[in-house]
C-alpha cells in the first residue's frame, strides 16, 4: 500500500495513478487522516445516465406546454 499526503500526491499525480492502475492500493492522506483512496475503474465501473440540467428541463417543459395550448403532440424518444 502507497499513503501520500495531498501535497505528495498534487506533485506526483501520474505517478500514483499509473502504480494504482497496476493494482498498487494507493491511499490519500490530510496530514495523519487517511481521506481518499487513488482505485483504477474501467467502463463497465461507469454507469452514465441522461439527465437534463434545470434549464434545459425547464426549456422542455415550457415546450410542451406549446404544443398542448397548441392542440399539438408531443413525440418523446427513450434513449
Amino acid at each position: 500500500m502507497i499513503c501520500a499526503t495531498l501535497k505528495e500526491a498534487k506533485a506526483t499525480l501520474n505517478k500514483l495513478v499509473e502504480q494504482a492502475t497496476a493494482g498498487e492500493d494507493v491511499v490519500l492522506m490530510r496530514g495523519s487522516r487517511h481521506v481518499a483512496v487513488i482505485m483504477p475503474i474501467s467502463d463497465e465501473d461507469i454507469e452514465l445516465s441522461a439527465r437534463l440540467s434545470d434549464v434545459q428541463a425547464a426549456r422542455l417543459w415550457e415546450r410542451i406546454d406549446v404544443e398542448i395550448a397548441k392542440g399539438s403532440a408531443v413525440e418523446m424518444k427513450h434513449l
